[in-house]
């Protein structure tokens, strides 16, 4: 299983770039690097690019065409003083001018909501091919819930390396009172919300940093932090464009969450009180995972004397010992009851060591078809039932059914 908010990297792009990719936007296909094209308005399908006035259809915006490239990438051509390039379409291959009427990149019609949390330009069109010339709009879009009619991934033609796929920008056409405009790179809460990971560990703030709504600068203008010692309620940790970001999500004491970034990870208490909020494995040094090891300590406070990232050395009735604080709340999620519900295993049941950290203990043709007797139960957000049972090797933890890979 993988951990339900495991690391994906973003295809998101800082606004800020845009003007650099604009002005590439004139360079031409290249056909070994850009597969699919989409078409911004109508242009004409030609059966012979050596002639003109050969042309069997047209193809209207927006959409997207496959390039019909041989091994040689014998699909561009040039006759005229005009480039061109060879596409599929519904007529057979067929020849389309390779001009500004056309982009790298692919466009689809898609239905989503989405939350935006910082205001943005609203554009016309997206300011790409026969648009890039138009002014920068002066119409923005203030925070809000969107609904989505189209995604427009556009590529700069000829881009080959992996950092200029990593930079394309992705523009979303939205419906508004005034009709459908478009926006550039918007950060999506709902997209940022899979990387949040539940995480117990404790971080130190000076009081010069930044409390936020979001996981995100500019998403308002936060307000001052506390000095202070905290313990985290969750981590996400992202990608956009070239650039990582990690943030940390702090419970106030009003009940409601902000988040701060870079504050202090790797220090040293004055044997000060920490909590564990759930049964928590503990090890001899930093760094050891092993998954054999399996010493709880039980939920309660600890003196603790050294902070290391996610770890946290404490006193424990077996003397000085490490926590591994990100793992705990993955390990030992929040809401196992006691059960005595039998399980049924099959060939296809696979284990795995804990709920949500993804490693497993026995492969699928490990188990015959028979019957254990759990003694505990967790529910995953998603609405799993993972039954905690003994085997041969130890306990381990087992989905209701298999889980999709």
């Amino acid at each position: 299983m993988k951990i339900a908010g495991k690391c994906i990297i973003a295809m998101l792009v800082l606004f800020g770039s845009l003007n650099v990719l604009g002005n590439k936007a004139a360079a031409k296909i290249d056909a070994m690097a850009n597969h699919t094209l989409v078409v911004l308005t109508e242009t004409k399908l030609l059966e012979n690019y050596n002639n003109p006035e050969s042309v069997v259809g047209s193809i209207a915006g927006m959409q997207t065409l496959t390039t019909a490239c041989g091994d040689n990438g014998d699909c561009i051509a040039k006759a005229g003083g005009k480039d061109y390039v060879l596409v599929k379409t519904w007529l057979g291959d067929k020849w389309i001018e390779d001009d500004d009427r056309i982009t790298a990149g692919t466009f689809q019609e898609v239905e989503r909501d989405m939350t935006i949390i910082e205001k943005m330009p609203l554009y016309n069109d997206p300011n790409v091919g026969i648009y890039r010339k138009d002014a920068l709009p002066t119409e923005t879009l203030l925070p809000q819930k969107v609904h989505v009619t189209a995604k427009y991934w556009y590529l700069y033609s000829g881009a080959r390396t992996g950092r200029a796929f990593l930079e394309a920008p992705t523009w979303y056409r939205i419906t508004t009172e005034e009709g459908q405009k478009w926006i550039v790179d918007p950060f999506i809460l709902e997209d940022m919300q899979q990387y949040e990971i539940p995480s117990d560990r404790i971080i130190k703030l000076t009081g010069n940093e930044r409390l936020y709504d979001y996981p995100r600068e500019g998403a308002g203008e936060g307000t001052k932090a506390d000095a202070g010692m905290f313990q985290v309620e969750a981590i996400s940790s992202y990608r956009i464009k070239t650039e990582h970001y990690t943030w940390f999500k702090l419970q106030q004491e009003d009940g409601t969450f902000k988040w701060v970034q870079r504050p202090l990870t790797q220090f040293n208490l004055p044997n000060e009180q920490i909590t564990l909020r759930t049964a928590t494995r503990y090890f001899d040094i930093d760094g050891d995972s092993s998954l054999s090891l399996q010493n709880w300590l039980q939920p309660g406070t600890y003196t603790a004397d050294k902070i290391n990232e996610g770890w946290a050395r404490i006193q424990t009735p077996s003397g000085w010992k490490v926590v591994n604080l990100d793992r705990a709340p993955l390990e030992r999620p929040q809401g196992i009851t006691g059960t005595q519900e039998v399980v049924q295993l099959t060939p296809e049941t696979k284990s795995y060591y804990f709920p949500l950290t993804g490693e497993m203990c026995h492969g699928a043709g490990t188990f015959s078809h028979q019957e254990a007797l759990s003694f505990e139960k967790w529910i995953s957000p998603e609405g799993i039932n993972w039954y905690h049972i003994s085997t041969y090797s130890g306990i381990v933890w087992v989905p209701e059914k298999p889980l999709l890979e």
